[in-house]
């Protein structure tokens, strides 16, 4: 008769074993992730193989993956800190970029963050309505000049921002393709590591496009 847990702790040691000779597919990522319910023991050991590969594939399991597993938020900063990005759905890879997309809200600090936002994003501030509310959106995205000079002469607005807003329902942090909502499994104390990862990466970034 087979048995469930054994099965699943032979196909999970069989891609640990695999992703010591080479890096796992996106699907064998997602995989392992999707044994580790069965053998929860094993949860430390998976995290710490994605956190190690950092791809794109590793990184979308990792978001399956509960955010205090200790390998998870590290795994996620090294992979935008090396500047892996999404890939689209044609596999083309995304642009770089870092986004905070917020709406209105009546916590004191807003309207202080709404006027830091203007002053420090000024063309690269958006004003939207959504459903007749109204909704803002600063970015910072490759291509449009020099990333690190961008991204430098914002990096204490957004972190400040980000800080402020990211605890805020409806509050989305983008980064190179990955939506991470403020109601989200990751919370602001946690996002702000990968965002910090990512400016280190873009003050690396010394022309219009990837080195």
């Amino acid at each position: 008769m087979s048995n469930p847990h054994k099965d699943a702790l032979d196909e999970l040691s069989g891609l640990l074993s695999k992703a010591k000779r080479s890096a796992l597919q996106a699907g064998e990522c997602l995989r392992a992730v999707e044994l580790v319910t069965l053998v929860p023991g094993w949860v430390g050991r998976v995290a710490r193989v994605l956190s190690d590969q950092r791809d794109a594939g590793a990184v979308d399991a990792l978001l399956g993956m509960p955010a205090h597993v200790p390998g998870v938020v590290e795994g996620l900063y090294g992979a935008l800190s090396s500047g892996v990005t999404r890939p689209r759905r044609d596999g083309s890879p995304c642009r770089a970029l870092l986004a905070l997309d917020f709406r209105h809200s009546r916590a004191r600090f807003f309207e202080e963050a709404l006027e830091r936002a203007h002053a420090s994003f000024d063309a690269a501030f958006e004003q939207l309505s959504v459903g007749g509310r109204p909704h803002y959106r600063v970015a910072i995205v490759e291509g449009r000049g020099t990333l690190a000079g961008r991204a430098a002469a914002a990096a204490h607005d957004i972190v400040w921002l980000h800080g402020h807003l990211g605890r805020l329902r409806g509050t989305r942090l983008w980064l190179n393709g990955w939506c991470f909502p403020a109601e989200g499994r990751l919370k602001a104390p946690a996002q702000v590591h990968l965002v910090r990862g990512w400016l280190s990466w873009a003050a690396s970034q010394t022309s219009t496009g990837r080195r």
